[in-house]
C-alpha cells in the first residue's frame, strides 16, 4: 500500500472540504498531511487507518491565541507511512476516534487534560497525569515549546532575558 491509495480511499467518503498534501521524507518514506474542515471526518480517517491496519501514534494540540481556537493534529502510522490529520475547533471539542482506534486512547486523554479539548464519545474519563486539583487545559497558559524554539512568542521578554547572559 502507498500513501496515494490511502488518500484515494478517503476522498469519496469525506463529508466536508479538505486539503491533502502528499510528500516523501528524506528517508524515502511516504507521508501525507490532511487538513479537515468538518469534525465528523475524523471518524472517516480513523476507519480508513483501521482498515489499512494502522494506528494512532500521538496527537498534538495547541491553543491559537489570535482567534481563541484550538488545533489538533493526529499522527497515524500505517506500515511506516505517516499520516498527519489536522482539525481546528472553536468549541474545544473533537469527535473521539478511540472507539474506532484504541491506540488513540492516551492521545485523546492528553488533549483533554493538557489542553481542555474534549474528545466527545471517549470511553474513559480518568486523568492520566495531573492531579484533579490542577485545572484542565493547563498547557494553554504557557508558551509552547515549538513556539519558543522558533522564537515567535508574543513578546520578546524571554529572549531578552536569555540574551542578557550572551556576550557578543
Amino acid at each position: 500500500m502507498n500513501i496515494e491509495e490511502f488518500n484515494n480511499a478517503i476522498k469519496s467518503k469525506l463529508y466536508g472540504a479538505y486539503e491533502i498534501k502528499e510528500d516523501v521524507d528524506h528517508y524515502g518514506n511516504d507521508n501525507s498531511w490532511i487538513i479537515l474542515h468538518e469534525k465528523k471526518d475524523m471518524e472517516v480517517i480513523a476507519k480508513a487507518v483501521k482498515a489499512f491496519k494502522g494506528r494512532c501514534v500521538v496527537a498534538t494540540g495547541y491553543f491559537n491565541e489570535a482567534d481563541n481556537t484550538h488545533t489538533v493534529i493526529y499522527h497515524f502510522d500505517i506500515d511506516g507511512m505517516i499520516i498527519n490529520v489536522q482539525i481546528d475547533t472553536d468549541d474545544k471539542t473533537v469527535i473521539s476516534i478511540t472507539p474506532i482506534l484504541r491506540s488513540a486512547d492516551w492521545a485523546e486523554r492528553e488533549l483533554r487534560e493538557m489542553y481542555d479539548v474534549e474528545p466527545i464519545g471517549h470511553p474513559t474519563k480518568d486523568r492520566l497525569f495531573l492531579d484533579y486539583s490542577i485545572a484542565k487545559g493547563v498547557l494553554n497558559e504557557y508558551i509552547s515549546l515549538s513556539k519558543m524554539q522558533m522564537g515567535v512568542s508574543d513578546t520578546d521578554v524571554l529572549w531578552n532575558q536569555v540574551n542578557k547572559g550572551v556576550k557578543a
